[in-house]
């Protein structure tokens, strides 16, 4: 379902750089955001300074615009992977590169200062007390800052950005929020409604990439809380990245206005590497490509976590067929064509009906024949059938 909704939300990237920028070099340019995941395995060693140091001097030839961490970026709660973290992290901030931060359970008092063993007393007290987060990473280092919605502290913020014309909105929440949390949230949301929203939060999919349905045992409210509240009921909703559990996964479902919201997970664990997830949005285009790169080993995972959507009717070709061809480390790639009256026998008669050209290339090292066969039956079930993606 994910590479199905691409095309929407690439088709209403477009619109909005049109009233943006009205053909303005900045409405069309393609620009990157760059997605760190659970690093908590990155405490010690290069690895962590590695892909910072990757993000800056590779910020120009990826535009990259804003980078975004899901949370455990400590693994105890230890004043020394404080320390470490936070001095690595000057290298974004030495290089004037926006970023914001969601707050994981590890990046609390809810950890041991010697394991990542809960604490003891209270843990959901414990969850909220991110004095030490604070200390380490104040307001001023977030340089995009616009608000918070506790006076001193990063654990609820607001940031913004401007990129392929469009204006950007990062809101990052607590894990398994307050219930006031979401509300200030929600006022956040509903009064920047020209904004693209992004949700950082530390836990809201699954491995599988289901949302999560309780509040891991000592939070307030579960992610589905979340979604219900503040992603479902506004149009202005487009991403959500988080981590927490599992490797990768990602999942698409459709706001109460009709727009359609895509999760990633990106946790991994990783104790080797330091994979990136590299969101890179196309607007003139009408194609968006997500990654993973590990800078430390300067290669790309190809584990399906890569794919690209290329719509060649944005060009306003009449009839487009052609065969993509994939780069390096894409499993797949498909091309859609714009959508015209094409002849076409319909129960033995031939009838005139809207058609829209697909093609499908794939990697066979990564996928079978029979998997992609199934997508695309279910694209065009899907295309013939939109309102199925609402159910």
């Amino acid at each position: 379902m994910t590479r199905i909704g691409w095309a929407y939300l690439a088709a209403g990237m477009l619109a909005a750089a049109d009233a943006a920028g009205a053909g303005s070099q900045s409405a069309s340019e393609a620009f990157t955001i760059a997605v760190i995941p659970d690093v908590q395995q990155e405490t010690s060693g290069t690895r962590w300074a590695n892909r910072l140091q990757w993000i800056v001097d590779n910020r120009s030839s990826q535009n990259i615009k804003f980078v975004l961490q899901v949370g455990d970026m400590m693994n105890f709660n230890l004043d020394s992977q404080y320390a470490f973290m936070s001095e690595g992290l000057k290298i974004l901030d030495n290089a004037a590169v926006p970023y914001a931060t969601a707050i994981g359970n590890h990046d609390t008092a809810a950890v041991r200062s010697d394991s990542g063993s809960a604490a003891p007393g209270d843990v959901n007290a414990n969850l909220r007390n991110t004095t030490k987060y604070n200390t380490y990473f104040p307001l001023s280092r977030f340089r995009n800052l616009r608000g918070v919605d506790e006076t001193g502290k990063i654990d609820n913020a607001w940031h913004t950005f401007t990129a392929g014309g469009l204006d950007w909105l990062v809101l990052n929440l607590e894990l398994w929020p307050r219930t006031g949390a979401v509300n200030w949230a929600k006022t956040i949301v509903a009064g920047h409604p020209n904004h693209n929203v992004i949700i950082l939060t530390h836990a809201h999919l699954n491995s599988d990439g289901s949302i999560q349905q309780d509040n891991g045992g000592y939070g307030d409210n579960s992610p589905q809380y979340v979604f219900n509240n503040l992603m479902k009921p506004y149009a202005n909703v487009r991403l959500l990245f988080c981590g927490h559990v599992g490797t990768h996964a990602h999942r698409t479902d459709k706001g109460t206005n009709g727009n359609t919201i895509y999760s990633f997970l990106q946790c991994y664990h990783d104790n080797t590497t330091n994979p990136t997830r590299l969101i890179r949005i196309d607007p003139a285009a009408g194609a968006i490509k997500s990654s993973v790169y590990c800078p430390s080993i300067g290669q790309y995972k190809n584990d399906g976590s890569t794919f690209t959507l290329t719509n060649t009717g944005v060009f306003g070709r009449a009839w487009a067929w052609g065969t993509p061809i994939i780069n390096q480390p894409e499993s797949a790639i498909l091309q859609t064509g714009p959508i015209v009256e094409r002849p076409a026998v319909v129960a033995g008669e031939l009838a005139v009906r809207p058609m829209m050209p697909v093609s499908l290339t794939f990697d066979h090292r990564v996928l079978d024949g029979a998997p992609v066969a199934v997508f695309l039956e279910k694209f065009k079930d899907f295309v013939e059938h939109p309102e199925t993606l609402i159910v």
